[in-house]
């Protein structure tokens, strides 16, 4: 389920159209005053979307600004007009708010809220896309959350057009803890120019290959001790363990890999992916490196892996954590507007014809037909389970309390205030709790 998230968040992300900064001297509350009336940007991703100042219609003050699809030959159906400040406030929870008004909206509009690290990995990411909101509406104020992350070095904001149709936005605010942006408090640890993190899927020194028929599994180590083997989510990598990897090779022998056809890791097969694959993969994996038997930590699809692993090799298995896993592609699991947003997705990948597209197109389709864990199958796994979630994941808490309570030695962990990225959203508490976890006798 990562794959999701992670899609929706980089489409934000790439599209930019015009990124409003502080050399406009647009003040905190975005009254959208500080451009020149005569002021219009065409979109430099993708074509048939315009930017302009609109002084006709606005929510108040002398203008707004307007974002519009102006022909339907361009490529991409979406643009958006972000605005970027650096992530230098303390606080627990950030929100945006934008007075937006919009016609003949054929597809959706939405704001968003992003945030990144030094070298742009997402941190936390909401927006109001799964609402569906289009057609024609007058002005009305929308907000959304997300926890604040201690990590964050930028912050993205912004209005998002989905299809044909005109937005308007205006008077915009960010409020940090429900305090207006420009009076919350400033972080005195914030480094402006921070260095930058290891590239821990990119490390020839700790990196290795193992060769299976039908695929090469690229791994990383790092540390000594007890083995603990890291599994991503869909279309990660190695590097979506960026703030567990350091602290954990404090404990343990860790073993990062890329699942196969995804980071480094190459696919020869053609057919459907499925989860037991990849759980036979680290089989391999472990019996190529001599390991007999080690802890597991799995996020979402690599969590799924995790499960199957403890169900169908046991004896690999000493202790096994989990975070955002689940065990069918079903309303239950996972609610009908994911589904629906995960399926939109896989039909726009269809149409990239590139290997890239291709194996997108394989992975959505995975997470819409796979996994097919029955509840009983839990009840055969002996080694102890921890098994997480953060409190507004796309797995429903339901579902993971289903599977905590299948498991005859299971903990379940709630991550208060967190999505499905509780690595990056709570790292310090996720990597205290996981170490805690695994050290305990």
């Amino acid at each position: 389920m990562a794959k999701y998230l992670i899609t929706i968040t980089a489409l934000f992300y790439c599209l930019g159209g015009y990124a409003q900064s502080e050399k406009y001297g647009v003040n905190y509350n975005f009254g959208m005053e500080q451009f020149k009336a005569d002021s219009t940007w065409t979109s430099k991703y993708f074509k048939g979307y315009q930017f302009k100042v609109d002084t006709a219609v606005k929510h108040s003050g002398k203008q707004s600004l307007m974002l519009t699809r102006v022909d339907s030959v361009g490529g991409s159906t979406y643009c958006s007009s972000l605005f970027w400040r650096p992530a230098k406030y303390e606080g627990r929870e950030i929100e945006f708010k934008a007075w937006l008004k919009f016609e003949n909206v054929t597809d959706f509009v939405s704001i968003m809220i992003n945030q990144y690290d030094t070298e742009g990995y997402s941190l936390g990411f909401k927006s109001l896309q799964s609402e569906k909101i289009h057609g024609t509406k007058d002005w009305k104020l929308y907000s959304v959350k997300v926890p604040l992350s201690s990590k964050s070095q930028s912050l993205a904001f912004g209005c998002i057009l989905g299809g044909g149709g005109k937005l308007w936005m205006d008077d915009i605010q960010v409020l940090i803890d429900g305090k207006d942006i420009s009076v919350a408090p400033i972080n005195p640890n914030f480094n402006p120019n921070p260095p930058m993190h290891p590239r821990y899927d990119d490390n020839p020194a700790a990196g290795g290959h193992v060769k299976l028929k039908d695929a090469t599994l690229y791994y990383e180590t790092y540390g000594s001790g007890q083995p603990l083997l890291l599994l991503h989510g869909d279309s990660q990598s190695i590097y979506a363990f960026l703030y567990q990897i350091p602290e954990l090779a404090k404990h343990f022998k860790v073993i990062a890999v890329d699942t196969r056809g995804q980071g480094k890791s190459t696919n020869l097969t053609t057919g459907p992916l499925n989860y037991e694959l990849f759980a036979s993969d680290m089989k391999q994996l472990l019996d190529s490196l001599h390991i007999a038997k080690t802890n597991v930590l799995g996020w979402s699809d690599g969590g799924i892996t995790g499960l199957l692993m403890a169900i169908k090799y046991p004896s690999h298995v000493n202790k096994l954590a989990v975070t955002g896993a689940n065990l069918e592609p079903s309303e239950q699991a996972l609610g009908s507007k994911v589904l629906k947003e995960i399926s939109k997705e896989r039909d726009l990948w269809a149409k990239d014809t590139s290997a890239h597209g291709r194996m997108e197109t394989r992975l959505f389709t995975m997470m819409l037909t796979e996994p097919h864990i029955p509840v009983d199958s839990l009840k055969k796994i002996k080694s102890p389970v921890l098994v997480m979630a953060g409190e507004h994941d796309v797995i429903l808490e339901k579902h993971t309390k289903l599977i905590a309570q299948s498991i005859p030695n299971s903990t379940l962990y709630i991550f208060k205030g967190a999505s499905h990225y509780v690595p990056v959203d709570k790292p310090d508490e996720f990597n205290s709790e996981v170490i805690s976890f695994f050290e305990k006798p």
